[in-house]
């Protein structure tokens, strides 16, 4: 064929052999938005230079309006990070931009598919099975292994990947082999990558989430998307738990895709921009659960909550502000301004219980984190009276761990995160099941 010639599939969209032969003209961040799910040629960025933030934002909200597969989803994962890098530093050459894909090459890049395989990121080839997914102190992970997470497999070995794709523990998790199991890797890539997440969180929400209770179990970027979204959560209540449980494995598959992220941590916005407003990347939900993404001036102090695995952190904004639905629990989970607006609100735990924060009510913690982060639905649970006055004596006992300080004094330099995981592991060691 002539040099230059583009080949297409039905309906406009390119073909994969021709991509893979090189046939076509695209270069390297093309190649991998194709890989993503951008298939329609029609759907690929224009190729200004430089690439700026609106435009990474526009790529981003045109990845979220195509399904993701077992195959699209390793290369939208590298795609969501580069991405996001330009959503953070700023705008880029696309020869930067092509030499950044080359990075994941060179490192052998892989991750944690949500059927519990490993995968190349670039191509989404199938390497080798790990386990099942679970849900398992605030990720889902396969083994050693989390979804979301970058992993190289340079020297034959899997170690894990930091936000700026160098190894951040030197110790192996596990050995690149060959896998006999995966029976037709040509076929890679056909089946929707939620169906396993979906089981995953039948083991979470195991009824309908009609309250704000059935909803602290789920993902935190869930369910601050759901809380954004009061028209979605009025259609979401009046699911079946099978509906609630696929819808919230879909939400959560796309989140990851692209953002990397599970967690979100709610802050009021400051130190974003200088001046009265901040130009931010926001994720909302729409009323029929389509995932939506704008960059908008947003004025600091507002309070959000900000997902963030690796650059480029977004924020979901609060629709509802505290001073005027703190009574309105149908609205979904929400953060109250302090701990007497919270037991306002929800009333007394119950009959021998008392509201236990799993990341404590600290001064500290509170001016770090901001009150709605602390005093919410999804943080506050009612525990028994007897477990609640054991979990605060370990709190304020001095342990081999604490570095001659109490637990809740070594506990407290540490971040949002790591301070929900350890409440969550108290919890369970405690016999109770978060």
């Amino acid at each position: 064929m002539p040099a230059g010639t583009v080949l297409l599939a039905p309906a406009g969209k390119v073909s994969r052999e021709a991509l893979e032969v090189g046939l076509l003209d695209v270069d390297a961040f093309e190649t991998l938005l194709v890989r993503a799910g951008m298939e329609d040629v029609d759907a690929l960025p224009l190729r200004r230079n430089p690439f700026t933030p609106d435009d990474a934002v526009e790529v981003l909200d045109r990845l979220m309006e195509k399904p993701v597969t077992l195959g699209t989803f390793p290369p939208r994962m590298v795609a969501g990070f580069l991405l996001r890098e330009v959503l953070e530093r700023g705008e880029v050459s696309r020869e930067e931009l092509a030499r950044r894909v080359t990075r994941f090459a060179r490192e052998q890049v892989a991750m944690l598919r949500p059927d519990g395989y490993l995968a190349w990121a670039l191509n989404g080839r199938t390497q080798q099975k790990v386990a099942s997914i679970v849900w398992r102190n605030g990720a889902f992970r396969a083994g050693n292994f989390e979804l979301g997470r970058f992993y190289s497999g340079k020297g034959g070995v899997f170690r894990p990947l930091d936000a700026q794709l160098r190894v951040s523990d030197s110790r192996p998790l596990a050995e690149v082999y060959d896998d006999a199991d995966v029976v037709s890797r040509s076929l890679d890539g056909a089946e929707d990558a939620f169906v396993e997440l979906y089981h995953a969180l039948g083991q979470v929400l195991s009824r309908p989430a009609d309250s704000i209770a059935g909803l602290r179990h789920l993902p935190a970027s869930v369910v601050a998307l759901i809380a954004s979204s009061p028209e979605y959560w009025e259609r979401f209540q009046y699911m079946t738990a099978g509906e609630q449980i696929r819808e919230t494995a879909r939400l959560m598959t796309s989140v990851v895709a692209i953002w990397g992220a599970t967690t979100a941590t709610t802050r009021t916005l400051k130190g974003l921009a200088s001046g009265i407003d901040a130009t931010v990347p926001v994720l909302s939900l729409s009323a029929e659960g389509a995932l939506v993404l704008e960059r908008i001036s947003v004025p600091v102090g507002r309070t959000a909550a900000v997902l963030s695995s690796g650059p480029g952190a977004v924020i979901i904004l609060q629709r509802v502000d505290d001073s005027s639905s703190e009574g309105s629990p149908s609205s979904g989970p929400k953060g109250y301004s302090s701990f007497k607006s919270f037991k306002r609100a929800m009333g007394p735990a119950g009959n021998g219980k008392e509201w236990h924060h799993i990341v404590e009510q600290t001064d500290g913690n509170v001016a770090r984190f901001g009150p709605q982060a602390l005093h919410n639905t999804v943080n506050v649970i009612p525990l028994d009276e007897a477990v609640h006055q054991q979990i605060s004596g370990f709190y304020s006992s001095i342990r081999s761990f604490s570095q001659g300080r109490t637990v809740r004094g070594w506990l407290s330099s540490q971040s949002f995160e790591a301070q929900r995981a350890f409440g969550l592991k108290v919890l369970r060691d405690f016999g109770v099941t978060p």
